[in-house]
Protein backbone atom coordinates (compact mmCIF):
# COMPACT_ATOMS: atom_id res chain seq x y z
CA UNK A 1 0.00 0.00 0.00
CA UNK A 2 1.42 3.37 -1.03
CA UNK A 3 1.88 5.96 1.70
CA UNK A 4 -0.02 9.14 0.71
CA UNK A 5 1.59 12.58 0.34
CA UNK A 6 5.16 11.24 0.03
CA UNK A 7 5.65 12.95 -3.32
CA UNK A 8 2.54 15.03 -3.86
CA UNK A 9 1.46 17.73 -1.41
CA UNK A 10 -1.83 17.80 0.43
CA UNK A 11 -4.31 20.11 -1.25
CA UNK A 12 -5.42 21.73 2.01
CA UNK A 13 -1.94 22.52 3.41
CA UNK A 14 0.27 22.47 0.35
CA UNK A 15 2.80 20.34 2.27
CA UNK A 16 4.03 16.79 1.79
CA UNK A 17 5.01 14.50 4.67
CA UNK A 18 8.75 15.14 4.65
CA UNK A 19 8.34 18.90 4.80
CA UNK A 20 6.12 18.62 7.87
CA UNK A 21 8.73 16.36 9.45
CA UNK A 22 11.67 18.68 8.72
CA UNK A 23 9.85 21.71 10.16
CA UNK A 24 9.15 19.81 13.36
CA UNK A 25 12.80 18.72 13.50
CA UNK A 26 14.05 22.26 12.89
CA UNK A 27 11.80 23.51 15.68
CA UNK A 28 13.62 21.19 18.08
CA UNK A 29 16.95 22.40 16.67
CA UNK A 30 15.96 26.02 17.34
CA UNK A 31 15.28 25.03 20.94
CA UNK A 32 18.69 23.35 21.21
CA UNK A 33 20.79 26.16 19.76
CA UNK A 34 18.62 28.83 21.38
CA UNK A 35 19.43 27.35 24.78
CA UNK A 36 23.14 27.23 23.97
CA UNK A 37 23.20 30.85 22.79
CA UNK A 38 21.24 31.99 25.84
CA UNK A 39 23.60 30.11 28.14
CA UNK A 40 26.58 31.73 26.43
CA UNK A 41 25.19 35.22 26.87
CA UNK A 42 24.36 34.76 30.56
CA UNK A 43 27.76 33.22 31.31
CA UNK A 44 29.45 36.11 29.56
CA UNK A 45 27.39 38.80 31.31
CA UNK A 46 28.09 37.35 34.76
CA UNK A 47 31.63 36.06 34.20
CA UNK A 48 33.98 36.48 37.17
CA UNK A 49 37.05 36.81 34.95
CA UNK A 50 37.85 38.97 31.88
CA UNK A 51 35.86 37.40 29.07
CA UNK A 52 38.00 36.83 25.95
CA UNK A 53 37.19 39.32 23.23
CA UNK A 54 38.10 38.72 19.60
CA UNK A 55 40.17 35.76 20.64
CA UNK A 56 39.39 33.96 17.38
CA UNK A 57 40.82 34.82 13.94
CA UNK A 58 38.19 36.91 12.15
CA UNK A 59 39.31 36.26 8.57
CA UNK A 60 38.76 32.46 8.52
CA UNK A 61 35.40 32.94 10.24
CA UNK A 62 34.41 35.60 7.71
CA UNK A 63 35.43 33.35 4.82
CA UNK A 64 33.40 30.51 6.31
CA UNK A 65 30.39 32.82 6.56
CA UNK A 66 30.49 33.61 2.84
CA UNK A 67 31.22 29.96 2.04
CA UNK A 68 28.06 28.81 3.84
CA UNK A 69 25.94 31.60 2.35
CA UNK A 70 27.20 30.61 -1.09
CA UNK A 71 26.41 26.95 -0.42
CA UNK A 72 22.86 27.91 0.59
CA UNK A 73 22.46 29.58 -2.79
CA UNK A 74 23.86 26.64 -4.76
CA UNK A 75 21.67 24.11 -2.96
CA UNK A 76 18.63 26.14 -4.09
CA UNK A 77 20.01 26.13 -7.64
CA UNK A 78 20.43 22.35 -7.39
CA UNK A 79 16.78 21.99 -6.35
CA UNK A 80 15.65 24.30 -9.16
CA UNK A 81 17.66 22.24 -11.66
CA UNK A 82 15.78 19.13 -10.58
CA UNK A 83 12.49 20.96 -10.96
CA UNK A 84 13.50 21.83 -14.53
CA UNK A 85 14.72 18.23 -15.08
CA UNK A 86 18.34 19.29 -15.71
CA UNK A 87 20.36 16.51 -14.12
CA UNK A 88 23.75 17.83 -15.19
CA UNK A 89 23.18 21.27 -13.64
CA UNK A 90 21.96 19.56 -10.47
CA UNK A 91 25.26 17.67 -10.27
CA UNK A 92 27.28 20.87 -10.74
CA UNK A 93 25.40 22.92 -8.14
CA UNK A 94 25.27 20.12 -5.60
CA UNK A 95 28.98 19.45 -6.14
CA UNK A 96 29.70 23.12 -5.39
CA UNK A 97 27.58 22.84 -2.22
CA UNK A 98 29.60 19.85 -1.02
CA UNK A 99 32.86 21.60 -1.91
CA UNK A 100 31.78 24.57 0.22
CA UNK A 101 31.05 22.19 3.12
CA UNK A 102 34.55 20.71 2.73
CA UNK A 103 36.16 24.18 2.69
CA UNK A 104 34.23 25.13 5.82
CA UNK A 105 35.38 22.04 7.71
CA UNK A 106 39.00 22.43 6.56
CA UNK A 107 39.13 26.02 7.81
CA UNK A 108 37.46 24.99 11.04
CA UNK A 109 39.98 22.15 11.45
CA UNK A 110 42.88 24.60 10.97
CA UNK A 111 41.33 26.89 13.57
CA UNK A 112 40.88 24.01 16.03
CA UNK A 113 44.45 22.83 15.46
CA UNK A 114 45.79 26.29 16.28
CA UNK A 115 43.89 26.27 19.58
CA UNK A 116 45.13 22.78 20.44
CA UNK A 117 48.74 23.97 20.12
CA UNK A 118 48.48 27.47 21.61
CA UNK A 119 49.58 27.40 25.25
CA UNK A 120 48.44 29.49 28.20
CA UNK A 121 50.02 29.55 31.65
CA UNK A 122 48.68 31.13 34.81
CA UNK A 123 51.59 32.38 36.91
CA UNK A 124 51.43 31.92 40.67
CA UNK A 125 52.30 34.90 42.87
CA UNK A 126 53.34 35.56 46.47
CA UNK A 127 49.76 36.33 47.51
CA UNK A 128 46.18 35.48 46.63
CA UNK A 129 46.09 38.46 44.24
CA UNK A 130 49.57 39.94 44.03
CA UNK A 131 52.09 38.76 41.50
CA UNK A 132 49.81 36.72 39.30
CA UNK A 133 49.42 36.94 35.53
CA UNK A 134 48.93 34.93 32.35
CA UNK A 135 51.41 34.16 29.59
CA UNK A 136 50.33 32.89 26.19
CA UNK A 137 52.49 31.36 23.51
CA UNK A 138 53.84 28.12 22.12
CA UNK A 139 55.69 25.43 24.03
CA UNK A 140 59.18 24.64 22.80
CA UNK A 141 60.70 21.16 22.80
CA UNK A 142 63.38 19.61 25.03
CA UNK A 143 65.35 16.44 25.68
CA UNK A 144 67.33 14.95 28.54
CA UNK A 145 71.09 15.43 28.24
CA UNK A 146 73.34 14.23 31.07
CA UNK A 147 70.32 13.95 33.33
CA UNK A 148 69.17 17.53 32.75
CA UNK A 149 66.37 19.13 30.79
CA UNK A 150 67.86 20.73 27.69
CA UNK A 151 65.98 22.74 25.09
CA UNK A 152 66.05 21.53 21.49
CA UNK A 153 66.44 24.61 19.31
CA UNK A 154 66.53 22.81 15.98
CA UNK A 155 62.87 22.58 14.92
CA UNK A 156 63.68 19.77 12.49
CA UNK A 157 64.37 17.55 15.52
CA UNK A 158 61.01 18.17 17.22
CA UNK A 159 59.73 14.75 16.15
CA UNK A 160 62.90 12.80 16.97
CA UNK A 161 62.84 10.03 19.55
CA UNK A 162 63.57 11.32 23.05
CA UNK A 163 62.38 14.84 22.22
CA UNK A 164 59.24 16.02 23.99
CA UNK A 165 57.24 19.24 24.57
CA UNK A 166 58.89 21.31 27.29
CA UNK A 167 55.89 21.35 29.61
CA UNK A 168 56.61 17.97 31.14
CA UNK A 169 57.67 17.00 34.67
CA UNK A 170 60.86 14.98 35.14
CA UNK A 171 60.95 12.34 37.88
CA UNK A 172 64.09 10.43 38.82
CA UNK A 173 62.50 7.10 39.75
CA UNK A 174 64.23 4.40 41.82
CA UNK A 175 61.14 2.32 42.68
CA UNK A 176 57.66 1.83 41.26
CA UNK A 177 54.81 0.54 43.43
CA UNK A 178 51.67 -0.55 41.58
CA UNK A 179 48.30 -0.78 43.35
CA UNK A 180 46.65 -3.99 42.19
CA UNK A 181 43.12 -3.02 43.17
CA UNK A 182 43.14 -0.60 40.24
CA UNK A 183 44.05 -2.66 37.17
CA UNK A 184 44.43 0.34 34.85
CA UNK A 185 48.19 0.52 34.50
CA UNK A 186 48.68 -0.57 30.90
CA UNK A 187 49.16 2.90 29.39
CA UNK A 188 51.66 3.91 32.10
CA UNK A 189 53.54 0.59 31.91
CA UNK A 190 53.93 0.91 28.15
CA UNK A 191 55.22 4.46 28.50
CA UNK A 192 57.60 3.57 31.34
CA UNK A 193 59.02 0.60 29.43
CA UNK A 194 59.38 2.74 26.31
CA UNK A 195 61.35 5.36 28.22
CA UNK A 196 63.44 2.75 30.05
CA UNK A 197 64.55 1.04 26.84
CA UNK A 198 67.43 -1.39 27.21
CA UNK A 199 69.45 0.82 29.55
CA UNK A 200 67.36 0.20 32.69
CA UNK A 201 66.20 -2.94 34.47
CA UNK A 202 62.83 -2.79 36.24
CA UNK A 203 62.47 -5.93 38.35
CA UNK A 204 60.12 -7.23 41.02
CA UNK A 205 61.57 -6.75 44.52
CA UNK A 206 59.86 -9.70 46.29
CA UNK A 207 57.99 -12.83 45.29
CA UNK A 208 54.30 -12.22 44.85
CA UNK A 209 52.51 -15.11 46.56
CA UNK A 210 48.83 -15.78 47.17
CA UNK A 211 47.69 -18.89 49.11
CA UNK A 212 46.03 -21.44 46.84
CA UNK A 213 42.28 -21.58 47.50
CA UNK A 214 42.05 -25.36 47.14
CA UNK A 215 44.94 -25.99 49.55
CA UNK A 216 43.47 -23.47 51.97
CA UNK A 217 40.11 -25.22 52.20
CA UNK A 218 41.71 -28.67 52.25
CA UNK A 219 43.35 -27.79 55.57
CA UNK A 220 46.41 -29.43 57.09
CA UNK A 221 48.74 -26.50 56.40
CA UNK A 222 49.27 -23.26 58.25
CA UNK A 223 49.53 -19.93 56.45
CA UNK A 224 53.32 -20.02 56.27
CA UNK A 225 53.24 -23.43 54.59
CA UNK A 226 50.54 -22.25 52.20
CA UNK A 227 52.62 -19.26 51.16
CA UNK A 228 55.70 -21.43 50.63
CA UNK A 229 53.76 -23.78 48.39
CA UNK A 230 54.70 -23.84 44.72
CA UNK A 231 51.06 -23.18 43.79
CA UNK A 232 51.14 -19.90 45.74
CA UNK A 233 53.86 -18.37 43.56
CA UNK A 234 52.35 -15.90 41.09
CA UNK A 235 55.46 -13.91 40.16
CA UNK A 236 59.04 -14.50 41.21
CA UNK A 237 61.33 -11.78 42.54
CA UNK A 238 63.58 -10.48 39.79
CA UNK A 239 60.84 -10.81 37.18
CA UNK A 240 61.08 -7.94 34.71
CA UNK A 241 58.21 -5.51 34.55
CA UNK A 242 55.78 -6.28 31.76
CA UNK A 243 52.08 -5.97 31.16
CA UNK A 244 51.69 -9.76 31.30
CA UNK A 245 53.48 -10.08 34.66
CA UNK A 246 51.46 -7.24 36.14
CA UNK A 247 48.19 -8.67 34.81
CA UNK A 248 48.96 -12.07 36.35
CA UNK A 249 49.35 -10.44 39.76
CA UNK A 250 46.26 -8.28 39.24
CA UNK A 251 44.16 -11.34 38.33
CA UNK A 252 45.44 -13.27 41.36
CA UNK A 253 44.71 -10.32 43.65
CA UNK A 254 41.19 -9.75 42.29
CA UNK A 255 40.35 -13.47 42.53
CA UNK A 256 41.59 -13.51 46.12
CA UNK A 257 39.64 -10.35 46.87
CA UNK A 258 36.43 -11.89 45.51
CA UNK A 259 37.04 -15.00 47.66
CA UNK A 260 37.66 -12.89 50.76
CA UNK A 261 34.51 -10.91 50.06
CA UNK A 262 32.47 -14.11 50.20
CA UNK A 263 34.13 -15.13 53.46
CA UNK A 264 33.51 -11.67 54.90
CA UNK A 265 29.85 -11.91 53.90
CA UNK A 266 29.60 -15.22 55.77
CA UNK A 267 31.28 -13.62 58.76
CA UNK A 268 28.78 -10.74 58.87
CA UNK A 269 25.89 -13.12 58.35
CA UNK A 270 27.07 -15.20 61.32
CA UNK A 271 27.24 -12.07 63.48
CA UNK A 272 23.72 -11.12 62.44
CA UNK A 273 22.45 -14.61 63.21
CA UNK A 274 23.95 -14.32 66.67
CA UNK A 275 22.05 -11.03 67.26
CA UNK A 276 18.83 -12.65 66.09
CA UNK A 277 19.37 -15.62 68.40
CA UNK A 278 20.12 -13.34 71.33
CA UNK A 279 17.23 -10.92 70.89
CA UNK A 280 14.72 -12.54 68.58
CA UNK A 281 13.14 -11.13 65.45
CA UNK A 282 10.67 -8.70 67.03
CA UNK A 283 12.93 -6.10 68.63
CA UNK A 284 15.96 -6.18 66.32
CA UNK A 285 15.59 -2.53 65.35
CA UNK A 286 15.82 -1.33 68.94
CA UNK A 287 18.32 -3.87 70.25
CA UNK A 288 21.64 -2.45 71.44
CA UNK A 289 24.44 -4.94 71.99
CA UNK A 290 26.85 -4.12 74.77
CA UNK A 291 30.18 -3.06 73.33
CA UNK A 292 32.27 -5.66 75.18
CA UNK A 293 29.91 -8.49 74.24
CA UNK A 294 29.95 -7.40 70.59
CA UNK A 295 33.75 -7.19 70.53
CA UNK A 296 33.97 -10.68 71.99
CA UNK A 297 31.55 -12.03 69.41
CA UNK A 298 33.47 -10.38 66.56
CA UNK A 299 36.68 -11.87 67.90
CA UNK A 300 35.18 -15.37 67.93
CA UNK A 301 33.91 -15.01 64.37
CA UNK A 302 37.23 -13.58 63.22
CA UNK A 303 39.08 -16.55 64.72
CA UNK A 304 36.69 -18.85 62.90
CA UNK A 305 36.65 -17.17 59.49
CA UNK A 306 40.02 -15.37 59.49
CA UNK A 307 42.07 -18.47 58.55
CA UNK A 308 39.84 -18.87 55.46
CA UNK A 309 40.89 -15.48 54.05
CA UNK A 310 43.50 -15.41 51.27
CA UNK A 311 44.56 -11.82 52.14
CA UNK A 312 46.56 -11.22 48.96
CA UNK A 313 48.99 -8.25 49.01
CA UNK A 314 47.43 -5.26 47.29
CA UNK A 315 50.68 -3.64 46.17
CA UNK A 316 53.81 -4.79 44.32
CA UNK A 317 57.10 -2.93 44.12
CA UNK A 318 59.59 -2.93 41.26
CA UNK A 319 63.16 -1.69 41.57
CA UNK A 320 64.58 0.52 38.81
CA UNK A 321 68.30 0.03 38.20
CA UNK A 322 69.86 2.43 37.42
CA UNK A 323 67.29 5.09 38.39
CA UNK A 324 65.24 6.21 35.42
CA UNK A 325 64.30 9.79 34.57
CA UNK A 326 60.62 9.60 33.67
CA UNK A 327 59.04 12.29 31.52
CA UNK A 328 55.42 12.72 32.65
CA UNK A 329 52.58 15.05 31.76
CA UNK A 330 51.54 17.39 34.62
CA UNK A 331 48.05 15.92 34.59
CA UNK A 332 49.47 12.45 35.29
CA UNK A 333 50.76 13.55 38.70
CA UNK A 334 47.87 14.74 40.90
CA UNK A 335 49.85 14.29 44.14
CA UNK A 336 53.53 14.53 45.02
CA UNK A 337 55.91 15.18 47.88
CA UNK A 338 59.67 15.50 48.10
CA UNK A 339 60.36 11.77 47.89
CA UNK A 340 57.12 10.16 46.77
CA UNK A 341 55.05 10.91 43.70
CA UNK A 342 51.62 9.39 43.06
CA UNK A 343 50.40 9.02 39.50
CA UNK A 344 46.79 9.23 38.38
CA UNK A 345 46.35 5.43 38.55
CA UNK A 346 47.65 5.44 42.16
CA UNK A 347 51.05 4.11 41.13
CA UNK A 348 53.64 5.42 43.61
CA UNK A 349 57.01 6.51 42.25
CA UNK A 350 59.81 6.66 44.78
CA UNK A 351 62.39 9.23 43.79
CA UNK A 352 62.67 12.96 43.30
CA UNK A 353 61.12 15.56 41.05
CA UNK A 354 63.87 17.18 38.99
CA UNK A 355 63.82 20.84 37.90
CA UNK A 356 61.20 20.87 35.16
CA UNK A 357 60.66 24.43 33.94
CA UNK A 358 58.18 25.16 31.17
CA UNK A 359 60.01 26.46 28.11
CA UNK A 360 57.94 28.54 25.73
CA UNK A 361 57.93 31.46 23.35
CA UNK A 362 55.59 34.15 24.70
CA UNK A 363 53.35 35.98 22.24
CA UNK A 364 50.99 37.64 24.74
CA UNK A 365 51.02 38.93 28.33
CA UNK A 366 47.71 39.31 30.15
CA UNK A 367 47.27 41.00 33.53
CA UNK A 368 43.52 41.71 33.21
CA UNK A 369 42.47 39.05 35.69
CA UNK A 370 45.12 40.24 38.16
CA UNK A 371 43.85 43.81 37.84
CA UNK A 372 40.22 42.73 38.24
CA UNK A 373 40.94 40.78 41.41
CA UNK A 374 43.16 43.53 42.80
CA UNK A 375 40.44 46.15 42.33
CA UNK A 376 37.92 43.85 44.02
CA UNK A 377 40.28 43.53 47.00
CA UNK A 378 40.98 47.27 47.16
CA UNK A 379 44.57 46.85 45.98
CA UNK A 380 46.28 49.08 43.43
CA UNK A 381 46.45 46.92 40.24
CA UNK A 382 49.83 48.33 39.24
CA UNK A 383 51.30 47.30 42.61
CA UNK A 384 49.90 43.77 42.24
CA UNK A 385 51.28 43.50 38.70
CA UNK A 386 54.74 44.76 39.66
CA UNK A 387 55.22 41.74 41.95
CA UNK A 388 54.58 39.20 39.21
CA UNK A 389 57.32 36.74 38.32
CA UNK A 390 56.69 37.76 34.72
CA UNK A 391 58.24 41.18 35.38
CA UNK A 392 60.72 40.36 38.15
CA UNK A 393 62.55 37.24 36.93
CA UNK A 394 65.94 37.27 35.23
CA UNK A 395 66.64 34.89 32.35
CA UNK A 396 69.88 33.02 31.63
CA UNK A 397 71.26 36.04 29.76
CA UNK A 398 70.70 38.37 32.69
CA UNK A 399 67.78 40.19 31.11
CA UNK A 400 64.01 40.02 30.92
CA UNK A 401 62.43 40.51 27.50
CA UNK A 402 58.96 40.29 29.02
CA UNK A 403 59.72 43.24 31.29
CA UNK A 404 61.05 45.14 28.28
CA UNK A 405 57.87 44.36 26.33
CA UNK A 406 55.75 45.54 29.27
CA UNK A 407 57.71 48.78 29.56
CA UNK A 408 57.14 49.35 25.83
CA UNK A 409 53.45 48.66 26.35
CA UNK A 410 53.35 51.29 29.09
CA UNK A 411 54.88 53.76 26.62
CA UNK A 412 52.22 52.86 24.04
CA UNK A 413 49.52 53.15 26.73
CA UNK A 414 50.70 56.66 27.52
CA UNK A 415 50.13 57.62 23.88
CA UNK A 416 46.81 55.77 23.77
CA UNK A 417 45.60 57.58 26.90
CA UNK A 418 46.51 60.96 25.43
CA UNK A 419 44.81 60.12 22.13
CA UNK A 420 41.60 58.94 23.77
CA UNK A 421 41.44 61.91 26.17
CA UNK A 422 41.05 64.19 23.17
CA UNK A 423 37.93 62.19 22.27
CA UNK A 424 36.59 62.14 25.82
CA UNK A 425 37.30 58.43 26.24
CA UNK A 426 39.55 56.29 28.40
CA UNK A 427 41.61 53.16 27.65
CA UNK A 428 39.90 49.80 28.13
CA UNK A 429 41.24 47.08 30.42
CA UNK A 430 42.39 45.32 27.27
CA UNK A 431 44.43 48.41 26.36
CA UNK A 432 45.89 48.77 29.85
CA UNK A 433 46.67 45.25 30.94
CA UNK A 434 47.21 43.07 27.85
CA UNK A 435 50.05 42.85 25.32
CA UNK A 436 48.92 41.08 22.12
CA UNK A 437 51.08 39.13 19.68
CA UNK A 438 51.13 41.91 17.07
CA UNK A 439 52.20 44.45 19.69
CA UNK A 440 54.90 42.05 20.86
CA UNK A 441 56.26 41.89 17.31
CA UNK A 442 56.16 45.65 16.94
CA UNK A 443 58.04 46.18 20.21
CA UNK A 444 60.61 43.60 19.19
CA UNK A 445 61.14 45.28 15.81
CA UNK A 446 61.78 48.51 17.70
CA UNK A 447 64.38 46.75 19.90
CA UNK A 448 62.17 47.09 22.98
CA UNK A 449 62.96 50.81 23.31
CA UNK A 450 59.99 52.57 25.00
CA UNK A 451 60.80 56.03 23.58
CA UNK A 452 60.84 54.62 20.03
CA UNK A 453 57.52 52.89 20.68
CA UNK A 454 55.93 56.16 21.84
CA UNK A 455 57.34 57.97 18.80
CA UNK A 456 56.14 55.28 16.37
CA UNK A 457 52.70 55.30 17.96
CA UNK A 458 52.52 59.08 17.70
CA UNK A 459 53.49 58.94 14.03
CA UNK A 460 51.02 56.09 13.37
CA UNK A 461 53.76 53.75 12.16
CA UNK A 462 53.66 51.19 14.99
CA UNK A 463 51.52 48.34 13.75
CA UNK A 464 48.26 47.45 12.09
CA UNK A 465 46.53 45.10 14.53
CA UNK A 466 45.22 41.75 13.42
CA UNK A 467 46.30 41.77 9.76
CA UNK A 468 49.66 39.96 10.09
CA UNK A 469 51.31 43.15 8.90
CA UNK A 470 53.40 45.81 10.56
CA UNK A 471 53.43 49.30 9.16
CA UNK A 472 56.89 49.82 7.78
CA UNK A 473 57.44 46.04 7.60
CA UNK A 474 55.13 45.07 4.74
CA UNK A 475 54.44 41.38 4.35
CA UNK A 476 55.74 40.48 7.80
CA UNK A 477 54.27 37.29 9.22
CA UNK A 478 54.14 36.49 12.93
CA UNK A 479 55.83 33.12 12.27
CA UNK A 480 58.94 34.90 11.01
CA UNK A 481 59.67 36.32 14.46
CA UNK A 482 61.15 34.71 17.55
CA UNK A 483 58.91 35.71 20.41
CA UNK A 484 60.54 36.30 23.83
CA UNK A 485 61.87 33.03 25.16
CA UNK A 486 61.11 32.16 28.79
CA UNK A 487 61.73 29.27 31.18
CA UNK A 488 59.04 29.20 33.88
CA UNK A 489 60.03 27.36 37.08
CA UNK A 490 57.48 24.68 37.94
CA UNK A 491 56.76 26.33 41.31
CA UNK A 492 55.52 29.43 39.47
CA UNK A 493 53.16 27.48 37.21
CA UNK A 494 49.72 27.70 38.79
CA UNK A 495 47.73 26.26 35.91
CA UNK A 496 48.60 25.52 32.32
CA UNK A 497 46.58 24.37 29.35
CA UNK A 498 46.18 24.79 25.64
CA UNK A 499 43.20 26.83 24.45
CA UNK A 500 40.76 23.96 24.91
CA UNK A 501 37.68 23.57 27.14
CA UNK A 502 40.08 22.97 30.02
CA UNK A 503 41.32 26.57 29.94
CA UNK A 504 38.12 28.51 30.65
CA UNK A 505 34.36 28.68 30.16
CA UNK A 506 34.66 30.66 26.93
CA UNK A 507 36.54 27.90 25.15
CA UNK A 508 34.31 25.22 26.65
CA UNK A 509 31.31 26.95 25.06
CA UNK A 510 33.19 27.70 21.85
CA UNK A 511 34.10 24.07 21.26
CA UNK A 512 30.65 22.86 22.31
CA UNK A 513 28.66 25.10 19.97
CA UNK A 514 31.02 25.11 17.00
CA UNK A 515 31.64 21.38 17.37
CA UNK A 516 27.90 20.68 17.39
CA UNK A 517 27.47 22.96 14.41
CA UNK A 518 30.31 21.17 12.62
CA UNK A 519 28.54 17.84 13.17
CA UNK A 520 25.44 19.36 11.57
CA UNK A 521 27.54 20.44 8.58
CA UNK A 522 28.96 16.94 8.22
CA UNK A 523 25.53 15.32 8.61
CA UNK A 524 23.93 17.65 6.08
CA UNK A 525 26.78 17.12 3.62
CA UNK A 526 26.41 13.33 3.90
CA UNK A 527 22.68 13.53 3.10
CA UNK A 528 23.17 15.91 0.18
CA UNK A 529 26.09 13.80 -1.03
CA UNK A 530 23.85 10.74 -1.00
CA UNK A 531 21.38 12.52 -3.28
CA UNK A 532 24.22 13.54 -5.60
CA UNK A 533 25.98 10.18 -5.90
CA UNK A 534 23.11 7.74 -5.39
CA UNK A 535 20.04 9.72 -6.46
CA UNK A 536 20.06 8.87 -10.16
CA UNK A 537 17.79 5.85 -9.71
CA UNK A 538 15.26 7.93 -7.77
CA UNK A 539 15.49 10.64 -10.43
CA UNK A 540 14.82 8.19 -13.25
CA UNK A 541 11.82 6.65 -11.49
CA UNK A 542 10.25 9.90 -10.24
CA UNK A 543 12.17 13.19 -10.57
CA UNK A 544 9.73 15.00 -8.29
CA UNK A 545 10.48 12.56 -5.51
CA UNK A 546 14.20 13.44 -5.59
CA UNK A 547 13.37 17.14 -5.89
CA UNK A 548 11.32 16.91 -2.71
CA UNK A 549 14.15 15.18 -0.90
CA UNK A 550 16.67 17.81 -2.00
CA UNK A 551 14.26 20.53 -0.88
CA UNK A 552 14.15 18.96 2.59
CA UNK A 553 17.94 18.69 2.69
CA UNK A 554 18.15 22.30 1.53
CA UNK A 555 15.91 23.47 4.38
CA UNK A 556 18.23 21.79 6.87
CA UNK A 557 21.23 23.33 5.10
CA UNK A 558 19.68 26.81 5.35
CA UNK A 559 19.25 26.26 9.09
CA UNK A 560 22.92 25.29 9.41
CA UNK A 561 23.84 28.49 7.59
CA UNK A 562 21.53 30.56 9.82
CA UNK A 563 23.12 29.15 12.98
CA UNK A 564 26.56 30.15 11.72
CA UNK A 565 25.35 33.67 10.91
CA UNK A 566 24.51 34.00 14.62
CA UNK A 567 27.69 32.22 15.74
CA UNK A 568 30.13 34.36 13.78
CA UNK A 569 29.40 37.78 15.35
CA UNK A 570 28.84 36.39 18.85
CA UNK A 571 32.08 34.40 19.04
CA UNK A 572 34.37 36.18 16.56
CA UNK A 573 33.41 39.85 16.65
CA UNK A 574 32.08 40.55 20.17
Amino acid sequence: MEIPFVVNARKDTGLFNSKVGIWLFLASEVTLFGGLFSGYLFLRLYADYPWPERALPVLPGLINTFVLIGSSVTVVFAWAALKMREWRKFQIYMGITLACAAIFMVLKGIEYNAKFHHQAVQIEGPGPVQGKGILEGHVHYAEIVDGKLTEVKDKDRYHDEGVFPANRILIKASELTFVLKRPAHEAYVREILKQAGDDHEITLVEDYRVPNEDELHAGGKNRTQLLESEKALVAKSGSELSIDVLEDMEDAFLDARAHDKDIRTDFLAASWDWIRDEKGDDDLATYVVEKDIWKERRKEDAEKFGPLMLSAPGEVTFKVDPPLILVMKPGDIPKSSKEQIKLRDDTVVKGEVLPSPMIMGVDAIDFRHTAMRAEAEGIDPSKAIEQSWILTHTDSHGGNDLKKAWDCHMAWLRFQTERLEKKGRVPTDNDKYRVNWDEMIAYQKLDFIPDDVYKAASEDTLYHAGLFELKGFAGANHKEFDFPHVEIPRKNVGFESTFTPKWNTYYAIYFTITGLHGLHVIGGALVLGYYLFFGRKMYDSNPEWLANRVEIGGLFWHFVDLVWIFLFPILYLM
